[in-house]
């Protein structure tokens, strides 16, 4: 896995018109709930948790929709992307390419978005084009892990709460870092990300939008009136599970520990945390 960032234009006459400034946080539509996975065996990464940001970058663009092969436009869309859309791909794969090896050779700070653009063989403008802010070759505005995060808890059986069904997902998704190709990508991102106080500071501002949309949903759920703490408490709570056990995978993986092994350790350490918010902390840590 390698930094990466969404679609890149060109300049070319096959340039395709730059996105608006919104593109770039748009809300991705909710999926489907997936179905619950069956428990993996100890060590075993669960293959159907969705990366949490700061693990790894989308590496690819989003898979495009069924086409309708009824009419003329499912029919051309039956025979894939047309010779615009393969030209936009492969220079979005370019600057992909380009950014992670600069990235991981000199460090994020230390890299321009000039270099990064001659690396590619394109010219500035089309990378600013599409990533009006240079983080976003790092971290996607709109991680698809929100979408999926929000769809758990509205779909959520009976009797479960919101703590429950959003830490469990956060650990399974967490768990799954200890896959071998999870965690080359895992350990590649820390190092770009703990070399550069830009992309902590972005990272911490993610966090802290993915809390405040988690945060929203339970109140909106629970009519909770305003200054209500207990939606922020309880978003915080779970956030904050993720981004602990976020960097503990990130301290493991940079010591050489991965597969079953760091899977294990994921999850053990994740269900603990997850106990202790579903059954309180006012036992934890008494002093004697």
């Amino acid at each position: 896995m390698t930094p990466s960032a969404r679609a890149v234009g060109r300049t070319d006459p096959d340039d395709v018109a730059p996105e608006p400034p919104d593109a770039v946080v748009r809300q991705l539509p909710a999926p489907e709930p997936p179905p619950a996975p069956a428990p993996a065996e100890d060590g075993a990464a669960d293959d159907g948790a969705l990366p949490l940001p700061g693990t790894t970058t989308p590496a690819a663009p989003p898979a495009a929709a069924e086409p309708d092969p009824r009419g003329r436009r499912g029919r051309r869309a039956l025979r894939g992307p047309g010779l615009r859309e393969r030209r936009r791909q492969q220079t979005r794969a370019a600057i992909i390419e380009a950014a992670a090896e600069l990235f991981a050779e000199r460090g994020f700070d230390a890299v321009s978005v000039v270099e990064i653009a001659q690396r590619a063989g394109v010219v500035e403008k089309t990378v600013f084009n599409h990533f009006p802010v240079k983080e976003g070759l790092v971290f996607e505005a709109d991680p698809p892990v929100r979408a999926a995060l929000l769809e758990t808890v509205r779909t959520r059986p009976a009797g479960e709460s919101v703590t429950a069904a959003a830490g469990t997902f956060v650990v399974r998704a967490m768990s799954g870092l200890g896959a071998p190709e999870a965690a080359a990508g895992v350990a590649e991102m820390a190092r770009v990300i703990r070399g550069s106080r830009t992309l902590q500071v972005r990272e911490r501002e993610i966090l802290g939008e993915l809390t405040t949309a988690l945060a929203g949903l339970i109140a909106e759920e629970t009519h909770a009136e305003h200054g209500d703490l207990a939606p922020w408490l309880a978003a915080h709570a779970v956030l904050s599970l993720y981004a602990a056990l976020l960097e503990l995978a990130r301290d493991r993986v940079l010591d050489g520990v991965s597969g079953p092994e760091l899977s294990a350790e994921l999850r053990a350490r994740g269900e603990r945390g997850l106990a202790l918010l579903q059954f309180g902390l006012a036992g934890y840590a008494k002093r004697r």
